[in-house]
């Protein structure tokens, strides 16, 4: 039997209905990974901010025993499945799902930069990891999630709104 490893992901979403396609997203990522804990939904205003439609976000703890290049390949699919359409970085998606840790492993190949290499810069992706993994300390910069937290720059107007109901 393969060890579980700890994964972090990502999701965002600001096109459709923006909180059923997190719910849809973290319900099919059920079918894969075991989910260990999912955070409330947060919202913020584009990256770019320019005029796209408000960000939806969350982050779920999940194991997994795919090795990250698998995993990466599984959320990239969800996405396809889920009905994304690739409009360039940082522009409306349907779903976004986005590894930012994986077991704490340091990895930087043409695919993939773990951990997530903006990760630190986010509000829409550490506030929810800090719900879900308030002890998570940065792999490379030996950061606690608190310390990231409280030297954010730029957090885009977050707001919580809620928790997602994903098992229904």
């Amino acid at each position: 039997m393969r060890k579980k490893n700890l994964s972090v992901l990502g999701l965002g979403s600001n096109l459709g209905q923006k909180s059923g396609n997190l719910a849809l997203a973290v319900k099919n990522l059920a079918g894969f990974l075991k989910i260990v804990r999912v955070s409330s939904v947060y919202k913020t205003s584009s990256l770019l901010k320019d005029s796209q439609n408000d960000y939806f976000n969350m982050c779920v703890l999940a194991e997994t025993d795919f090795e990250p290049l698998s995993l990466l390949r599984a959320v990239k699919n969800l996405e396809k499945t889920m009905g994304r359409e690739d409009l360039g970085r940082w522009y409306s998606r349907i779903i976004d799902i986005d590894i930012i840790d994986y077991g704490g492993m340091v990895m930087n190949t043409s695919e993939l930069t773990l951990p997530h290499p903006e990760m630190e810069n986010r509000s829409f992706v550490l506030l929810p990891m800090r719900e879900i993994y308030p002890d998570y300390h940065h792999p490379v910069h030996c950061r606690s999630i608190e310390n990231m937290v409280n030297n954010i720059k730029d957090d885009l107007g977050i707001s919580k709104l809620g928790v997602c109901s994903w098992l229904l």
